[in-house]
């Protein structure tokens, strides 16, 4: 008994997994409350046990995206409600396919898949933190806007793994795994593009030689250079993931001008008193939350030339797609920009916190409910 209770009370392993358990326990909570407040909107999926069916407590964490992961792991890829589902990427249906061969049932595999991620994701940001020195960030990241996600069958979990695995052995030098992480996170959602571009930069200020360095970065994308082989097979298309995406009311591009203007209309003249408009309320808000805090991160000369190329690009890509309606859920992927809140005056932490965790418990109890967030 000395040796478990020292792995809970002295372990990163056995403490991220305390704060992972009690911090699923709080969600449920909420998502209980949200119950009595809000009529359901969501129904079940089909081809999920009937186990999981008979309460939302279970099913409704793999609402909307957690639908398609959920499919392509047990069906493949395909059109599902008429829409092309390739862009989704393959490596959480992989991994839910994985962890299916022994559990034997594809919901419970997707939310193992999304929980392991996020246990990942708690100590390896820790690690990353305590390796640069810089503030504990991972309470603050389970209490922000897109704190659903990481409870649900979701990609952020797993890719905050991936990046905060890649950021922190790259830190270390260990060139071999930061870029074995880097590719699979190019595998697992388009926001890794950018890590790539983090290993080759690390490379450089390591003064590697340019050969080496762009081998490696080249080597980093091949999560991605394979998924766009199966899409060329499948589809005859490399770029369907990124041709599909204006299936999912994501323009191809488009102006921060065009995209600033929508949202003006539908916050002004156009807002209408409801969850939806409340919604795009909360995007907007979220976006000019990262664009502050990043400002100040640029500003301090915090972190260097790496971690500005892969925030500033994270931030930048809804804004050139012209929908915010993915911010909340970018702003985790955002993790770094966190390490400033702490350094912040008394009012900003206040007004910060304030912000993050109402719209947090908003989010838990509409995304449970069956309403569209983030």
């Amino acid at each position: 008994m000395g040796k478990v209770t020292r792995f809970f009370t002295e372990s990163i392993w056995g403490k991220s997994f305390l704060i992972l358990l009690a911090w699923n326990l709080v969600i449920r909570l909420l998502a209980i409350f949200g119950y009595f407040l809000l009529p359901e909107r969501f129904a079940p999926l089909d081809f999920i046990s009937r186990f999981w069916q008979s309460n939302f407590l279970f099913w409704s964490f793999a609402n909307f995206d957690g639908e398609h992961y959920l499919s392509i792991a047990r069906f493949g890829y395909q059109f599902r409600g008429g829409f092309p589902q390739y862009a989704f990427f393959p490596f959480l249906p992989v991994l839910i396919k994985t962890i299916f061969f022994f559990v034997r049932d594809y919901y419970l595999a997707g939310m193992l898949a999304s929980q392991l991620g996020l246990y990942l994701a708690l100590v390896y940001i820790f690690k990353w933190c305590r390796e640069l020195k810089l503030p504990e960030i991972r309470w603050l990241l389970l209490v922000s806007t897109g704190t659903i996600f990481l409870a649900s069958v979701y990609t952020e979990p797993v890719f905050l793994a991936l990046a905060a695995m890649s950021m922190y052995f790259a830190e270390k030098r260990w060139w071999g795994r930061a870029i074995l992480f880097t590719a699979l996170a190019t595998a697992t959602r388009a926001n890794g593009l950018f890590l790539p571009l983090f290993i080759l930069v690390k490379l450089l200020q390591a003064k590697k030689s340019v050969l080496i360095s762009t081998c490696s970065f080249l080597l980093s994308y091949s999560g991605l250079f394979s998924y766009m082989v199966f899409l060329y097979f499948k589809t005859g298309d490399a770029f369907n993931w990124f041709h599909s995406q204006g299936a999912w009311g994501k323009a191809t591009a488009t102006s921060p001008i065009t995209t600033f203007l929508s949202y003006l209309r539908s916050t002004t003249y156009q807002f209408q008193p409801d969850f939806i408009h409340l919604v795009v309320v909360i995007e907007v808000l979220t976006t000019l939350v990262a664009i502050f805090l990043f400002i100040i991160l640029l500003q301090r000369q915090k972190l260097g030339l790496a971690y500005w190329l892969y925030l500033g690009g994270n931030l930048t890509m809804p804004i050139l797609t012209g929908s915010l309606g993915s911010m909340p859920r970018f702003f985790l992927i955002l993790f770094p920009l966190l390490t400033v809140v702490p350094t912040l005056s008394k009012w900003g932490k206040t007004l910060y916190y304030t912000f993050s965790v109402t719209v947090c418990i908003i989010g838990i109890m509409l995304f449970t409910r069956g309403y569209w967030y983030g």
